[in-house]
């Protein structure tokens, strides 16, 4: 009697090993290609920088010292929100003074690095290109670099989509487990939640909104206090709603802005 429960468990462990497998093959791909972007990039951009006078090595160390302040620009940019016009132009002219500062501060030490490497640490004047000090040739370089970053992640969700993860909670005592692409959205009601699921079906769920929404990633978006929803399943916007096939879920002026910005990249 025992030898089915056995077979049952490895057969189980063998697909738990399978799903392993192709989540760190999915990984690995992904890894490979955000890295052949990067390389890419910094090769491109040593090319430029060897138009104006440097040697291949010194263009290539030139361009490293900029890739960190490239992707640092990329994070906070991302963190800008535009809740108010006003609020938005300030906090992205303190942004692009901020990165110009860095620009030029790493610019200027890896021109200084070169010259050591030159044995030319005696030389007072560290004749940088004028080029590298042009504030609208560095922004637009680093603005380049970070456009190509987005549009080469979004290639990348679309192409390599990450391996389904199931979902496992209980509903109702019984133990529920949904793949996550089966969540449609998520809805708050008083003490508890109710989840819904493409086919039509729902469970509800003690576990609090906000805890699913960390639970289920950037793959969810807040709209309400009352609604996480699939951003996939999300069809666009009818006047202060989030259209979701026949339901019409509402926005909340909280999360307004939020997604405007989300859903107009999405359907970009």
């Amino acid at each position: 009697m025992s030898k089915p429960s056995i077979e049952g468990f490895c057969l189980s462990t063998m697909a738990f090993e399978r799903g392993k497998s192709a989540t760190f093959a999915s990984e690995m791909k992904r890894t490979i290609l955000i890295l052949a972007y990067w390389m890419t990039a910094l090769l491109l951009f040593s090319v430029i920088l060897c138009s104006t006078g440097y040697s291949l090595p010194d263009a290539l160390f030139l361009a490293s010292s900029l890739l960190p302040v490239a992707v640092l620009f990329r994070y906070l940019l991302a963190q800008v929100r535009f809740t108010s016009r006003q609020k938005g132009i300030r906090d992205m002219s303190f942004l692009t003074l901020f990165i110009l500062t860095l620009a030029y501060l790493a610019v200027h030490l890896a021109q200084a690095a070169i010259l050591t490497l030159h044995h030319q640490v005696f030389v007072t004047e560290l004749d940088v290109p004028p080029i590298l000090l042009n504030p609208v040739f560095l922004l637009a370089i680093l603005l380049l670099i970070i456009v190509g970053d987005y549009f080469i992640g979004r290639l990348i969700e679309q192409r390599l989509p990450e391996v389904e993860e199931t979902i496992t909670f209980t509903s109702d005592r019984q133990p529920i487990t949904l793949q996550r692409q089966e969540i449609l959205y998520v809805e708050s009601c008083d003490t508890e939640t109710w989840v819904h699921a493409t086919d039509g079906s729902r469970y509800r769920n003690k576990r609090p909104i906000s805890v699913w929404a960390n639970l289920l990633g950037r793959d969810f978006l807040r709209i309400h206090r009352s609604f996480l929803v699939r951003i996939s399943a999300c069809q666009g916007r009818e006047g202060e709603n989030v259209i979701l096939g026949d339901l019409r879920l509402p926005i909340s002026r909280k999360y307004k802005t939020e997604v405007q910005e989300m859903l107009f990249f999405e359907k970009s």
